[in-house]
């Protein structure tokens, strides 16, 4: 399961970045191991909040994703997660940019100058929800001005 979230996550997000010209994103064994332990964390705990966690010294970018079903084994998909963090591009305004919570995860998974993916994903104890972490290095999503007009491009046809 986890390889597979892995792979469809990265494959997405460079799918999406490539259409705002952002270079692809690679990924990091020690971001994966942080986010892991984060999405273990989530899944134990039943808690949706982000983490905080940190890279070095340095702040992480960070988006969560849970999904959860009534009975039986959730499904697992990280198409769906990127495909649900994408979906804020409706919400965000080209001509106005600027960090807003409707649309954060979709500016984290396009920022320019993230070059680093770690992904995360646990089942709760009963398998009926599904917690994934990704986290981002460098940041983004910095309210610094100019940041967003140059890392947050739009759709290039």
């Amino acid at each position: 399961m986890y390889n597979k979230v892995l792979n469809d996550l990265l494959y997405s997000h460079n799918f999406y970045r490539a259409h705002h010209s952002a270079p692809s994103l690679v990924i990091s064994q020690r971001l994966n191991f942080i986010a892991q332990k984060y999405a273990e964390h989530l899944a134990a705990t039943s808690k949706f909040e982000h983490s905080g966690n940190t890279f070095g010294n340095e702040p992480l970018g960070e988006n969560l994703f849970m999904q959860w079903i009534s009975e039986g084994r959730v499904p697992v998909s990280g198409r769906e997660a990127a495909k649900n963090w994408y979906g804020e591009i409706e919400l965000y305004d080209f001509k106005h940019p600027r960090y807003s919570e409707d649309t954060g995860h979709f500016t984290q998974m396009i920022w320019q100058s993230s070059q680093k993916m770690g992904v995360g994903v646990a089942l709760s104890a009963n398998g009926r929800e599904v917690y994934i972490v990704t986290n981002y290095y460098p940041v983004g999503n910095i309210i610094n001005p100019g940041y967003f007009e140059r890392n947050v491009l739009p759709v290039k046809l």
